[in-house]
């Protein structure tokens, strides 16, 4: 009896102290877990300065490469020791190197916010990913500038990664993007194609321009839509290499 007593007593005290740690819990979580910087629906299109270099050095190295394959490893795989590797990442983390753009490895950083203009200095997708979700800089809108993560269809959700050279709201809701991107075919492409951040289904976000709107020949280093080999891809999410909420005028709307 006495034995039954005690177990009403810790259970109904278990009862008191569950609602006040789990609110400590919440409370901890929600501080440790910041909402993420305003990124407007706009295209901001006077990105910083340094950005739009970034993107200018990228489209140079298109144009020189145009089209060739390319050995691995090779120039953009030479700043993480010479390795060889997927280098989709690996090209736009030199590209950023080349601008003197802050770097940060993703194993030294602290999760929390981090002001300014950033890149982590990785060349694995999930790594770049991971490091930027850290710094709570992940979007589903678009800048130019932001790096594109793309899925695999009924696969990796960090699969490939991109370069946001420009892009365009369109009155649809959707996003006109032009991206520049490294290792595809051993070789740098770019690629005019539309975003759909409200589509019913992520896997379905991706999708061709229409025909009549085509206006520049295909080649091997340019082509509308996007797929690679077999795969068909989707935007998963966006990396802010800078915070359009640092460069926006004052009463813009977010």
């Amino acid at each position: 009896m006495r034995f039954v007593k005690r177990t009403l007593c810790f259970l109904a005290a278990l009862c008191l102290l569950c609602p006040s740690a789990m609110a400590a819990s919440k409370k901890k979580q929600a501080k440790s877990t910041p909402a993420p910087p305003v990124v407007p629906e706009e295209i901001i299109q006077e990105v910083p300065d340094v950005i739009q270099q970034v993107l200018d050095l990228a489209y140079t190295e298109w144009q020189t490469v145009d089209g060739q394959r390319q050995p691995n490893p090779n120039k953009y795989t030479k700043w993480r020791n010479k390795y060889k590797f997927g280098w989709c990442g690996g090209f736009i983390t030199w590209c950023m190197l080349q601008l003197d753009i802050p770097q940060k490895e993703k194993n030294l950083i602290q999760s929390g916010e981090v002001p300014g203009i950033v890149h982590v200095k990785e060349a694995d997708v999930s790594k770049l990913s991971n490091g930027y979700t850290k710094m709570n800089r992940v979007t589903e809108i678009p800048q130019k500038g932001f790096l594109i993560v793309y899925g695999k269809k009924g696969g990796n959700g960090f699969w490939h990664v991109g370069l946001v050279y420009d892009a365009e709201k369109l009155p649809d809701g959707k996003y006109r993007l032009t991206t520049i991107e490294g290792n595809l075919n051993n070789t740098i492409r770019m690629f005019i194609h539309d975003y759909d951040p409200h589509a019913e289904k992520k896997s379905a976000n991706l999708s061709y321009l229409p025909e009549e709107e085509r206006t520049l020949e295909e080649t091997a280093s340019f082509s509308y839509g996007r797929q690679y080999k077999k795969y068909d891809l989707y935007v998963n999410q966006f990396l802010m290499s800078w915070l359009p909420s640092e460069y926006m005028s004052e009463g813009a709307a977010p």
